[in-house]
């Protein structure tokens, strides 16, 4: 009985992989071992991070445990498929009620300026001048150069999967203050889709913050998509600094 029930399971995988276009899926057959996803394809000179997923957090993959789930990723225009499943015995978080299930992926680390102003409330970010960890992965730290020497107070810095929103990795954006000044959001400055990273930059070092908010155009939310041209999903950004925009208070 032993041995057609591994039969079954290794027909059970193969169907799976050719019902949903190739995409790998792993599953265990012993308790305590964590589903995983694998997309059998590590992309040539990126640097992975893993990524765990959790049910409530992710709603691009969010799913019922035990269901076969599916994520996508863009890394210099090329997509990469995972498939996965969620496994009640794994380690994850609220793994009892949602099972785990990790990617290894390219990420983006995301920079935040205050602008002006000082951090309020970090989110999932980690206070500038202080190294950055894969805290929601594996905890191994990440290439974050920009956020060395910073402003603890002024600056900030977080990471997400390479081309996803801040809601996939189960990331939290800081909030800002600034007296008299109400925060509206994190901005930063496109032209025809494309971020403008080293005007804006040369604007904050040298302090031109009234003419730096003039340019902010386009706002950051969660669920950004993080990349290079806004009008293009293919070519994600491997990096990207916000900047906090203000209104001001009038008595």
């Amino acid at each position: 009985m032993e041995r057609i029930g591994s039969i079954w399971t290794m027909i059970v995988r193969y169907l799976l992989l050719v019902m949903f276009g190739g995409v790998i899926v792993w599953t265990c057959n012993s308790a305590g071992i964590s589903v995983y996803a694998d997309d059998g394809e590590t992309p040539d000179g990126a640097e992975l991070i893993r990524f765990d997923f959790h049910k409530s957090v992710n709603q691009e993959v969010g799913i019922p445990a035990g269901i076969p789930g599916f994520f996508t990723y863009f890394y210099e225009g090329k997509e990469y498929h995972y498939g996965f499943r969620f496994d009640r015995n794994g380690t994850g978080p609220e793994t009892e009620k949602f099972g785990t299930a990790y990617v290894w992926a390219p990420y983006t680390v995301i920079y935040y300026d205050a602008a002006g102003g000082e951090i309020e409330n970090y989110g999932t970010a980690t206070a500038g001048g202080r190294r950055l960890f894969a805290t929601r992965g594996n905890g191994e730290e990440l290439e974050a150069g920009q956020n060395k020497g910073k402003n603890k107070r002024k600056f900030a810095a977080d990471y997400t999967v390479y081309g996803q929103s801040l809601r996939l990795s189960e990331g939290c954006m800081p909030t800002a203050v600034k007296d008299g000044y109400r925060f509206e959001g994190w901005y930063a400055w496109t032209d025809a889709g494309v971020v403008q990273e080293k005007e804006l930059a040369e604007l904050a070092k040298q302090e031109q913050y009234g003419i730096l908010e003039d340019e902010l155009n386009e706002k950051y939310t969660e669920q950004t998509k993080l990349l290079e041209n806004r009008e293009s999903e293919r070519y994600p950004a491997s990096s990207i600094t916000l900047y906090a925009r203000w209104d001001k208070i009038w008595e």
